[in-house]
């Protein structure tokens, strides 16, 4: 036979998981809140950097390869698709929602004088990607959809 002492523990031991539970259900959405909030915007910082060094990487390319390159008859080197190429190859699969490539003569800060192919020796090649870096949880943590990315490259033209 159980005594009221040893029936108020159990109560009260059923009331202690009961605040638990209640617990649990309160504190648990800001915890993965917080946890959701730090990987999207890991996925956001790796995202700039995979974009920097696209352009980087197709600024290098087009400054090295401003005059065609004639081998065996066959001219390549100097086209803008090369520069794609080797732009979407160091983007891996990667995509911005609305990505625009953009290759240009430019000035030391990026503004744009004519044509990539005639860059003289001592202006510069500019490499431009521009986007919306697509939110994958916005509505869980209240991010707008799509966030606008730019990455910019500017070298220097030596080959000419």
């Amino acid at each position: 036979m159980n005594t009221p002492s040893q029936i108020q523990r159990r109560s009260a031991n059923r009331w202690r998981r009961g605040g638990a539970a209640v617990e649990t259900a309160l504190v648990l959405p800001l915890v993965l809140m917080f946890l959701f909030g730090i990987l999207e915007y890991g996925r956001y910082v790796m995202m700039l950097q995979v974009l920097t060094n696209a352009a980087r990487e197709g600024a290098r390319y087009a400054q090295i390869h401003t005059q065609p390159v004639t081998v065996g008859g066959t001219t390549s080197g100097n086209a803008s698709s090369d520069v794609y190429a080797v732009i979407n190859k160091a983007l891996a699969g990667q995509q911005l929602s609305g990505q625009t490539v953009s290759i240009y003569a430019s000035n030391s800060t990026g503004t744009s004088l004519g044509s990539w192919n005639n860059a003289q020796t001592g202006q510069s090649v500019c490499v431009e990607i521009t986007g919306n870096y697509p939110v994958v949880i916005s509505n869980f943590i209240k991010l707008p959809l799509t966030i606008p990315v730019t990455a910019r490259a500017v070298m220097r033209s030596e080959s000419n």
